[in-house]
């Protein structure tokens, strides 16, 4: 069952990352169209100050898993639901300074934003940040269902809420742009299905997990211990965000910039996004496996042979996505956004290149999380993220919002490149030499066809939508046949014969029993 949960979650995983790429590929258009520049900024502006209440569970989220596998691992049910009604209480209180610092901001915006926003748009996005933090403080009261649903390893289940959700999001957003309420209705809209999801958790927490939070025996003793565990997935936390949403921050800031900056800089990393998503929807059904590995005291050897079967199948994922947009990035941005993006080529650019090394070794962060030895890289994040604010506001008066990413890039690929490759490699002793020599290779054949696309698109032109799509149709047969003659291996190509091989040999059968 456990493995029919992990390879069907992980299948379901990449059909909803799937259809995310793919929603957006259509849904951002109308959007921009409806919202216009100015409006779709605002919006972005008040979703990056909201996230930053994101950082008040102090990384406890994060221990939660942890601590539910640990229980579950040793059979331990009265010791699941203690530690579940532990963290109950832990995640309303968090839900409630959420709700506090929240309505706070959101009365205080023109301290920051008065000289680059009017009257009107300082009113409504202080609307905006109120209606996100009520959705924020809902997510935090709902953690311990989601993690105790992961920790039980319910992938089906746990993909389907997801893919559900992704459909109906963008439909209800649709719907109230369509009836003219802008921004607000988008928020609105995703607040109400937020509601419904997680009464959908709770009652599956119950019913079919037969999990009950129980409050007259609550493990305090472990409160000081997963505070310490917590704390540098805090510091952590704080990089994350200061890496995804301060250039933002400071762009909106800047009079010349302001909601067309936001705009143009947000389309731009809105790619890079799409990457990290497909990158890390296999990971995301790995982390309980990850957990157990490390509790069960498997060897670096082993950890480091999972880190390269799961890192292998991210460099596909990766290397097609990263020089695809390389090839066919910029005409894709005109026809899709529109005109007045041209820079946002640029911005995924400088962020998504840096990005595909950490990418590829997300199976390395989860074995020190596990390990309780991740203080060194949210030190480390830390720093080069205060680098990177510092950096930005220095460049982005002088080079604009590409100076930003730039400079984002680069702090990306000091630390979560040459520094976190050091550390896992001379300090954790995972076997990073080999490591890279396993996967490297993977990239060689797609950047000499980015290289050669690039060339050819001089000749042909790839602004024409048929030629585009076309183009792109061609580019993806052309990298499933590379890899699949000259680079994958046995394990890799069985992941799409068995299915294909199942599906056949059923269909026999049934033909059979017809006969």
């Amino acid at each position: 069952m456990a493995k029919n949960q992990l390879r069907l979650g992980a299948i379901l995983s990449y059909i909803n990352m799937a259809i995310g790429s793919l929603i957006p590929m259509l849904y951002t258009p109308i959007m921009l169209q409806l919202l216009g520049q100015d409006e779709y900024g605002l919006y972005k502006l008040a979703s990056s100050v909201t996230s930053y209440l994101s950082l008040i569970s102090f990384g406890i989220g994060s221990a939660v898993v942890r601590y539910f596998t640990k229980y579950i691992a040793a059979g331990d049910k009265e010791g699941e639901e203690n530690i579940f009604g532990l963290f109950n209480i832990i995640f309303s209180i968090i839900a409630a300074i959420a709700l506090i610092a929240g309505v706070i901001i959101s009365l205080n915006l023109n301290l920051i934003y008065s000289n680059s926003l009017n009257e009107k748009q300082l009113y409504e996005m202080g609307m905006l940040v109120l209606v996100l933090t009520i959705n924020t403080a809902l997510s935090f009261l709902c953690s311990p269902q989601n993690a105790a649903v992961t920790s039980h390893e319910r992938f089906i289940f746990l993909q389907i809420i997801n893919i559900l959700t992704t459909v109906v999001i963008p439909i209800a957003n649709l719907i109230a742009l369509f009836m003219g309420f802008k921004s607000i209705g988008l928020v609105i809209s995703s607040l109400f299905i937020n509601i419904i999801v997680r009464i959908v958790y709770a009652v599956y927490v119950r019913r079919v997990l037969q999990l009950k939070a129980r409050y007259n025996n609550l493990p305090k003793n472990l409160i000081k211990e997963i505070l310490l565990f917590s704390f540098w997935i805090f510091v952590a936390n704080i990089v994350n965000h200061l890496y995804a949403t301060t250039d933002t921050l400071i762009i909106g800031a800047i009079p010349a910039l302001a909601t067309v900056g936001v705009a143009v800089y947000n389309i731009g990393v809105t790619f890079s996004s799409m990457m990290s998503n497909f990158s890390v929807g296999l990971l995301s059904v790995l982390t309980p496996k990850v957990n157990k590995m490390v509790f069960s005291n498997s060897s670096n050897t082993e950890l480091t042979d999972l880190m390269i079967r799961i890192g292998r199948l991210q460099c596909y994922i990766v290397s097609l996505v990263c020089t695809g947009f390389i090839a066919f990035g910029r005409q894709f941005i005109q026809l899709w956004a529109g005109t007045g993006y041209e820079d946002a080529y640029w911005i995924a650019l400088f962020t998504m290149i840096p990005s595909c090394v950490p990418l590829v070794q997300n199976v390395a962060m989860n074995i020190i999380v596990a390990q309780n030895k991740h203080r060194f890289r949210s030190l480390t994040y830390l720093c080069i993220a205060i680098v990177n604010v510092i950096g930005t506001v220095l460049c982005v008066n002088e080079f604009g919002i590409i100076g930003a990413a730039l400079v984002t890039g680069l702090a990306s690929i000091l630390g979560q490149g040459f520094i976190m490759n050091w550390y896992y490699w001379r300090k954790i002793h995972l076997e990073i030499p080999r490591f890279w020599k396993s996967v490297v290779g993977i990239f060689l054949g797609p950047v000499i066809m980015s290289a050669l696309t690039l060339i050819i698109s001089e000749f042909i032109d790839f602004y024409n939508i048929i030629a585009l799509f076309s183009g792109i149709i061609i580019y993806t047969i052309i990298f499933f046949a590379y890899n699949w003659f000259f680079v994958m291996n046995d394990y890799e190509k069985d992941i799409f014969r068995k299915p294909i091989i199942s599906i056949i040999g059923k269909f026999k059968r049934r033909s059979g029993d017809t006969n």
